[in-house]
């Protein structure tokens, strides 16, 4: 098992930090891997609700992504199935005075398999970096003139 963890603060409140999260139309554009993404049962974000995540790269996978929890602008947890790997996962959106900080971690059980030379733990840590980094990205551009992001992000991965 290996846990991992990443954090990036936004300028964006939590509240518009969860609009922009939550809208699953925008995530290709946090990681250009994503073919189809819906909701195949249950009421967006709540409980028990469950999202098909269709992969193009670095393999062609559905991902089963069923939430476990959610409360809108604070906190959202998951359970990812596919290929062979379980993931459980969790984000926690924190006010601070500068903005919010977005905090995710989980830990993923595979059987050791790789995807092209890479580990499933390194797919991750690389995969996290760049989707939490135009995230964090995106969520500045809506209120901020040009933008970007500050030096205050941090990030750790673990393996364990």
């Amino acid at each position: 098992m290996a846990r991992f963890e990443y954090s990036v603060t936004t300028k964006a409140s939590p509240a518009l930090a969860w609009l922009v999260f939550s809208d699953i139309h925008r995530w290709n554009n946090f990681a250009n891997v994503y073919g189809e993404v819906r909701w195949r049962d249950g009421n967006p974000w709540e409980p028990g609700s469950r999202l098909q995540i269709e992969l193009l790269r670095p393999v062609n996978a559905i991902v089963d992504h069923v939430i476990t929890t959610c409360v809108p602008g604070k906190k959202v947890g998951w359970i990812d199935h596919a290929i062979g790997v379980a993931m459980a996962q969790w984000v926690t959106f924190e006010e601070r005075e500068e903005g919010t900080r977005i905090h995710t971690w989980g830990e993923v059980i595979h059987s050791g398999i790789t995807i092209g030379g890479r580990t499933v733990e390194e797919l991750l840590a690389s995969f996290t970096r760049t989707w939490y980094d135009a995230f964090r990205v995106a969520c500045n551009q809506l209120v901020l003139p040009g933008g970007a992001g500050g030096p205050d992000d941090e990030a750790l991965v673990t393996t364990q």
